[in-house]
């Protein structure tokens, strides 16, 4: 079985060793408050700022998953003009979570927000769609599962020259780990394990900026138990404010001080995914749900067969495991994942079989 499914997806063979040696060494026996999980966090932060090259003065939290980091931000830092961009299925549960929530600023001294959504097109550039100079806070997604594609680094800084005195709140979730993001050029990102990290899912990544901890602060939004003011206040004492997944967190820093770079990772990736994207333009089967290069998404890749049906079935009888289309494209995509941990020889083995797809 070769499993291509964008997440939860293939995980690295190493973590076998890194788990029994988390077994052996006690320490998913001890206390979120001792030295032994105090200095367990300090080291898996200090890897993962080199792995990724965040600032110094970001910090890093761990959530349980990349949704839980919607409902902190929702609670903890939107203030005043909040916009949206959108162009899928994730982008718009977001957007749609945020703007029903009721518990935003709900007792704070700040006036509940003005959230506004903007849709745009697959193969329209983020940057490209009506921006509010005067927002406070800027939200979009910047691999959107749903259908492959992706804010270029360009357009992040576009979207913070329109918008210069907006947080930038960015979802990640299926791009950080594999895109080489420059961290300084937006004030929130987050992430989840199971997809360009190569882990088990239940671990949460969330990097925040100065400037956006200093709004939290100003917020001070103290309501609910993921309240950022009450993250922070455990996470610079390297403790957390719940009993973690210690196993995810263990695992994690074992697997960064064994990854090379970013730098490195993203580079051996673009050239994969043009790889992919060279042999779907040229089979007769298949087309490409995005159309522009440059919206296309790194790290999942949609693809739209002419017989949805016969393609799935071929899949399934080659034991590969694929995505299918998410939301509006439910019915007529596929999506396969190129993420870090997916050896070259699966994609080896995938074009084989393709080659003789009838």
């Amino acid at each position: 079985m070769i499993n291509f499914y964008p997440g939860p997806s293939k995980v690295y063979d190493r973590l076998k060793d890194f788990a029994r040696e988390a077994f052996e060494s006690g320490i998913l026996e001890q206390n979120h408050r001792s030295q032994a999980f105090m200095d367990l966090l300090r080291e898996t932060f200090s890897s993962l700022k080199k792995h990724l090259n965040i600032p110094e003065d970001y910090k890093v939290y761990f959530t349980s998953s990349a949704t839980e980091c919607w409902e902190i931000c929702a609670q903890s830092l939107i203030r005043g003009k909040v916009q949206f961009l959108y162009n899928g299925a994730f982008g718009k549960k977001w957007f749609k979570y945020t703007v029903t929530n009721p518990q935003i600023n709900s007792t704070t001294n700040y006036e509940l927000p003005t959230i506004r959504g903007t849709r745009f097109f697959i193969n329209q550039n983020v940057d490209e769609v009506e921006i509010d100079s005067e927002n406070d806070v800027v939200c979009w997604v910047s691999s959107e599962t749903s259908n492959g594609t992706h804010t270029s680094f360009d357009s992040i800084k576009k979207l913070k020259e329109k918008s210069p005195n907006a947080l930038l709140i960015v979802d990640a979730t299926s791009s950080l780990g594999g895109e080489n993001y420059q961290i300084g050029d937006a004030d929130v990102w987050f992430s989840s394990s199971q997809k360009c990290f190569g882990m088990p899912s239940g671990l949460g990544i969330m990097i925040v900026s100065p400037r956006a901890l200093e709004r939290g602060l100003e917020i001070n939004e103290r309501n609910h138990y993921n309240s950022l003011v009450f993250i922070e206040e455990n996470f610079q004492k390297f403790q957390t404010h719940y009993t973690p997944n210690i196993l995810g967190i263990y695992l994690f820093k074992r697997l960064l001080e064994t990854l090379p770079n970013i730098n490195l990772v993203s580079e051996r990736l673009y050239q994969r995914s043009e790889r992919i994207y060279d042999f779907f333009e040229n089979n007769k089967h298949f087309d490409l749900l995005v159309e522009n290069p440059k919206t296309r998404s790194k790290t999942v890749i949609a693809i739209v067969p002419q017989d949805i049906s016969k393609a799935v079935s071929f899949f399934k009888n080659n034991n590969i495991i694929l995505g299918k289309g998410y939301g509006e494209w439910k019915n007529n995509t596929l999506r396969i994942a190129n993420f870090p941990a997916i050896p070259d020889e699966d994609f080896d083995e995938l074009f084989r079989l393709l080659e003789n797809y009838v």
